[in-house]
């Protein structure tokens, strides 16, 4: 994903861009772009329409304001979404006008920035969010169910079409997919994909796709907590929404 903000006052520019980042990699949404630009005008000198995601912009800025910048981004932008970081909200009209997707209040805290990305979604991002092999194959991460090692060649089993051979090393394929929580190495040459568990049984899981994936029992416990973990915060997921 990548992210712009705007706002003419540098130590805010500098808070907010960190606080995103930190919540980022805390959820597990690695290798973001986040790019910082100190005001509107900065900002649409450099920008390509469609080249960002998700743009934040300070209300209150000297010069052009984070509205009438809106406006511009908008007129060649219909999918971006937009986000106004502002103390108050006397401009709920104008933000109706450029389909702004939320309000981010300052001061900003670390729940103002979850309960932003909660509005936003993130989920609907992840779903499509894929690695490019070495073979210049697109990896839809969230359409594996898991992948098995054997002599050089990577097996991914996918549930939507057909499975993907490719060569490529068991070390570099867990560092492409281990650094995102759902994804964990069970046993040697093994990858599974937490979403698609159906079952947890002794020493393995089932799953989506009728196969049983064993632990490895020097793994086993950390497995087991990592799955408790990602199960914890979907239930908690749930019951916020």
């Amino acid at each position: 994903m990548k992210i712009a903000v705007i706002d003419d006052e540098q130590s805010e520019l500098r808070y907010l861009t960190g606080m995103i980042r930190q919540f980022l990699q805390k959820s597990g949404y690695l290798e973001e772009e986040i790019a910082a630009f100190r005001s509107a005008e900065e900002f649409l000198d450099a920008w390509e329409p469609y080249g960002f995601e998700l743009i934040l912009l300070d209300i209150y800025m000297e010069g052009m304001d984070g509205i009438e910048a809106a406006r511009r981004i908008r007129q060649r932008d219909e999918d971006v979404r937009l986000v106004f970081c502002t103390s108050g909200n006397e401009f709920a009209s104008e933000s109706y006008e450029v389909r702004a997707h939320y309000y981010l209040r300052k001061p900003v805290t670390e729940q103002g920035i979850s309960d932003m990305f909660d509005r936003l979604e993130l989920d609907e991002y992840e779903s499509g969010r894929f690695i490019v092999l070495p073979d210049g194959q697109q990896l839809v991460l969230r359409n594996i169910i898991y992948t098995e090692y054997s002599n050089h060649i990577v097996t991914v089993y996918n549930k939507k079409g057909e499975d993907i051979r490719t060569r490529i090393s068991q070390t570099e394929l867990e560092k492409r997919l281990c650094g995102f929580p759902y994804f964990q190495c069970c046993s040697k040459g093994i990858v599974i994909n937490f979403y698609e568990v159906v079952k947890s049984g002794d020493h393995y899981f089932e799953m989506s796709n009728g196969k049983k994936v064993y632990m490895s029992r020097r793994r086993e416990k950390e497995v087991r907590n990592a799955y408790m973990d990602f199960c914890f915060e979907q239930t908690r997921r749930e019951l916020c929404e």
